[in-house]
């Protein structure tokens, strides 16, 4: 049995709601934050069912993906931070929300979300 089907379904899905982020963005559909928010933990979802597929079946994980167990679990641990502190953002609680994006910088791997939360720290100040 293949899961290919699935899996191009589910490629189509994560660019869909990417997009749709986007467009709740350029929208400025309120609350934006919440909006992009659920769009975030929906395509949350989608990869955790994507990850359970390359497991299953390696052949089917895109070229791009090849070394990305790591930065999967990094970009995971991003959005789990980042919805934290857009929570905290909307509470009118920034400096909570900045210590958020500091306390990930301390600890993550990855130098590109590192420098996003960087700049995220820099817009609340």
């Amino acid at each position: 049995m293949t899961l290919k089907p699935l899996h191009q379904l589910l490629r189509v899905a994560s660019h869909l709601l990417d997009q749709a982020a986007t467009e709740v963005r350029s929208a400025d559909l309120e609350p934006v934050t919440e909006n992009i928010e659920r769009i975030g933990r929906a395509l949350i979802e989608v990869m955790e069912v994507q990850r359970t597929i390359f497991a299953l079946q390696p052949e089917l994980r895109p070229k791009s993906l090849a070394a990305s167990d790591r930065e999967a679990d990094a970009n995971k641990l991003f959005t789990q931070f980042m919805l934290e502190a857009l929570e905290l953002e909307d509470m009118g609680n920034t400096v909570a929300a900045v210590e958020r994006y500091t306390r990930f910088i301390g600890i993550s791997p990855s130098y590109h979300h590192r420098e996003i939360a960087r700049a995220e720290i820099r817009r609340l100040s």
